[in-house]
């Protein structure tokens, strides 16, 4: 059973949404996904280069307005 988990890091600056993101997939299983909204540009690109390098795969980053959305498969 696929599991989806949600957070919301807007307000955070680096390096608290890739500690929450870490913190986040740390608790889950290979097969669940997570949704991670920021709203900055910079925050985003550090969480994606954190998943890449730490067992997640990037499905999805894209802006919707002033934020950024990423959604993330735990492999």
């Amino acid at each position: 059973m696929i599991r989806s988990f949600k957070l919301d890091c807007s307000g955070l600056v680096c390096p608290i949404p890739v500690a929450k993101t870490k913190k986040q997939m740390n608790s889950m299983k290979s097969g669940d996904l997570l949704e991670v909204s920021v709203d900055l540009c910079e925050a985003g690109e550090n969480i994606k280069r954190f998943v890449e390098n730490n067992g997640g795969k990037i499905l999805e980053f894209k802006a919707d307005g002033e934020y950024y959305n990423l959604k993330i498969l735990k492999l």
